[in-house]
């Protein structure tokens, strides 16, 4: 663009505004602040909550409409995705209008993630089309059903305005003749290049021809979006008590959507407040509960903007797994390995994700992009996670159960712990996190971490699970600086007791290719860890993957266990060996022969 297009276009905007405030301001003078008021004072309750309630369901019925006309352009996005880019369009028209409109947002959003530009821009097109359809034919029947409540000469104008627009849309879009002449004719290079967009932008319309029955779909929902709109304008004047019937409510209805979309104003603000004071006013009831029905609308439209924005910030509409569930594209340095491999960090797997910092940071602390969790973790965490002494000792017990899946009465949370993903994470009764342990369920929903009553978590111990579980039953105390890790899962039984620096491990790197370094191989799991009931785990002893440990076993310091351990052995060494049993009466001969097939069978 021009230096001069965009100061023309700027000055365009903020015509806009002025005619916006002019509008409004008018409309406001006509009306009187005391006569506004005293409609406002006798506002009922029950009618205002259902208009607030009914937004929600005519933004389902069109982002339904939207779904199913995508759907017929080889667009599959699902009914909630198209939901939330609608919201995100009220984001962009009321609380933060600019040139850019909302449909045009959600075009070049979706279109951006599918790599299918003209498609979506169509789509929006044809959803919108459909719309338009009926209620101009829903207004045109209204304003002659009302002609004499409603006649004026400006309102006349308007709905010529607004006809002649619908024709010129018909026949410069969805005529190929039009776009070819000036294919033809026009030899300028740079509006060449937007002539072939815009056939592009034509084709994939037209294409809709063949799926009669999404455009069957598309007249169907539009007439029942106006049916819920009019109820909406229904409801909202009861709220006020105008005296105005259902069948007031169908004419004023059409013909106020109509008057708003004319572009003079941003948004249509002033148009749509003028509008509804007219036409209450012609239809018999006062000019200041139309005004009031018309800032009911404003609010809702800007509450649905506050969370369109919400969602806008924190999931963000560029990045295709956000839209559609699935392709995460990654930012991969030139001298690492390309191409289809797992990280060994998970949070190497988000750092290269094509995402903003804000939302990399929410997948590693929590696994949502969700803004008011977001908000909740980190007051709490900000103001209370390194309190020393004894008012940290209060407040997390008072405050850190908000952060948790679950957590029973009596536990006690130690200064600077670190948690992620902690909405998958139970806690039982009386237990104790000491001093700086981490407890991390990073990965799908499955991840989970439970933690049975009066476990302790001793001083630096991180447990941490990437689409596992790890289980620790009841009476368990684990010592400092422990480390249990898995991909699939760990379980402990009740009364196990693990020394200092113990390593528990739930998965083993691939190591089978010498193309690809080990660390981009992906994981082999064996099907976890399993400590049962009574174990004891002497200092710096390491479990490796696939090992079940027997219900009363001892396991000697600094041993390194790689196979199943039967239930009462005493086992030390690496790899560890069986050398006796807690079961006194077993014979000597019988100790024997059970060492002897432990140490076969590795």
């Amino acid at each position: 663009m021009t230096e001069s297009a965009s100061k023309k276009k700027g000055i365009g905007f903020y015509l806009r505004v002025l005619i916006s405030l002019g509008l409004i301001g008018y409309v406001f003078y006509k009306t009187g602040l005391t006569q506004l008021w005293d409609s406002i004072r006798q506002t009922q309750l029950t009618f205002l909550l259902l208009s607030v309630a009914v937004t929600p369901l005519l933004v389902f019925i069109s982002a339904w409409k939207w779904q199913v006309i995508l759907k017929a352009l080889k667009i599959k996005v699902s009914v909630f995705k198209c939901f939330w880019l609608y919201i995100v369009g009220y984001f962009f028209n009321t609380v933060l209008p600019t040139n850019v409109g909302g449909d045009v947002v959600r075009a070049y959003a979706l279109g951006k993630s599918t790599g299918k530009r003209a498609e979506a821009f169509s789509s929006v097109f044809v959803e919108r089309f459909t719309g338009l359809s009926v209620l101009l034919l829903m207004a045109i029947v209204a304003f002659f059903l009302a002609l004499r409540q409603l006649w004026s000469q400006w309102l006349s104008i308007a709905m010529a305005v607004c006809v002649l627009g619908y024709f010129a849309i018909l026949v410069s879009v969805l005529n190929r003749g039009v776009l070819n002449w000036f294919m033809t004719h026009i030899k300028i290079k740079p509006v060449r290049g937007v002539l072939g967009k815009l056939q592009k932008f034509q084709n994939a319309t037209l294409s809709l021809k063949r799926e009669k029955g999404a455009f069957a779909f598309a007249m169907i929902m539009s007439f029942l979006f106006y049916f819920v709109a009019v109820l909406n304008v229904y409801v909202s004047a009861l709220a006020f008590q105008a005296g105005i019937s259902f069948m007031d409510a169908v004419v004023i209805t059409p013909i106020v959507m109509v008057i708003t979309m004319i572009p003079l104003s941003i948004g249509g603000i002033g148009l749509a407040e003028g509008a509804y004071y007219f036409t209450f006013a012609r239809m018999g009831a006062t000019g200041a509960v139309g005004l009031s029905v018309a800032l009911l609308m404003r609010a809702k439209a800007l509450l649905a903007g506050v969370v369109g924005g919400i969602y806008y910030s924190t999931m963000g509409i560029r990045v295709k797994s956000e839209l559609l569930g699935e392709n995460v594209e990654y930012e991969v340095d030139a001298a690492d390995v390309k191409g289809d491999v797992k990280y060994f960090s998970s949070f190497e797997d988000v750092m290269r994700q094509k995402k903003s910092p804000l939302k990399k940071y929410m997948d590693i602390q929590l696994g949502s992009y969700n803004l008011l969790m977001l908000l909740k973790v980190e007051m709490i965490t900000f103001f209370f996670g390194y309190l020393p002494g004894i008012l940290g000792y209060f407040f997390r017990m008072v405050f850190f159960p908000f952060l948790f899946k679950r957590v029973g009465k009596g536990t006690v949370f130690g200064r600077s712990i670190s948690l992620q993903h902690s909405w998958k994470i139970s806690i039982g009764r009386k237990c104790v996190l000491d001093e700086y342990c981490k407890l991390s369920a990073q990965g799908n929903d499955a991840s989970e971490i439970v933690l049975g009553d009066e476990v302790l978590i001793g001083r630096g111990t991180v447990l941490g699970t990437r689409d596992g579980k790890i289980e620790i039953g009841d009476y368990c105390n684990i010592g400092a600086n422990c480390r249990m890790g898995t991909t699939t899962r760990i379980t402990f039984g009740k009364h196990v007791l693990l020394a200092a620096n113990c390593y528990i491990g739930g998965a083993q790197h691939k190591f089978d290719r010498l193309d690809i370094p080990i660390m981009r191989q992906g994981y082999d799991s064996r099907g976890g860890v399993v400590i049962e009931d009574d174990v004891w785990l002497g200092t710096d002893v390491k479990i490796l993957d696939g090992v079940t440990v027997g219900t009363g076993s001892v396991i000697g310091a600094a041993s390194v266990v790689t196979k199943d351990i039967p239930p009462y052995s005493i086992a030390v060494g690496a790899p560890a060996k069986i050398k006796g049993t807690r079961k006194k009466e077993m014979a000597k001969g019988d100790i024997e022969r059970l060492a002897a097939d432990y140490t076969a069978s590795n």
